[in-house]
């Protein structure tokens, strides 16, 4: 009898159909909402919403799974599934056919301007902490100097590494509007 009660409690757990991901990078910047992601040649692709994006793995600092998943209306349901309940919908659009790369750029433009938008947060919070430690006071001496130049130089290497980032993050920006005018 117990052996029954506990198959029954197990089914009725409730059982995630599709896993969504949080993906959290080095800078500091995090995107949630991603569907899926795969590893090729060093890069982590990113797939959301509509569209993808790649990033360099050795950014990657943790991948975590997050509840809910949004809808991937990329997906292709199965033949027969649901089939009373809703009309068959148009064929979906070819992976060459122009609307269908002006969506994916877009997305890819919308990922590319909200880590731009995380990393000059990052930027303004990096340079208000090194702006605060240097105007605590007004005079030092040579040894407090030192000192703060010490204190300083792990917030400094991290914000030329947010300013590297920025200027790659506007450079791919720049390359996804470029291809977008071409095609409109």
């Amino acid at each position: 009898m117990s052996k029954v009660f506990l198959l029954v409690l197990v089914l009725l757990l409730p059982f995630p159909a599709d896993a969504a991901y949080k993906i959290y990078l080095k800078n500091g910047s995090a995107m949630s909402g991603v569907s899926s992601y795969e590893r090729r040649d060093g890069e982590l692709i990113i797939y959301f919403g509509g569209g993808s994006l790649g990033v360099p793995e050795k950014d990657v600092l943790k991948i975590e799974e997050s509840g809910a998943p949004e809808k991937d209306f990329r997906r292709e349901e199965a033949p027969g599934a649901a089939e009373e309940e809703v009309p068959a919908a148009p064929p979906a659009a070819e992976p060459n056919d122009k609307s269908y790369r002006t969506s994916v750029l877009r997305g890819q433009l919308d990922s590319i301007n909200s880590e731009i938008k995380t990393v000059e947060e990052n930027e303004q919070r990096l340079v208000k902490a090194i702006n605060d430690r240097k105007g605590s006071r007004l005079s030092y001496n040579s040894l407090q100097l030192r000192q703060l130049e010490n204190d300083l130089a792990p917030l400094r290497q991290e914000l030329s590494d947010v300013q590297v980032r920025k200027g790659e993050l506007l450079q791919q920006k720049a390359t996804v509007e470029s291809e977008l005018r071409s095609l409109e």
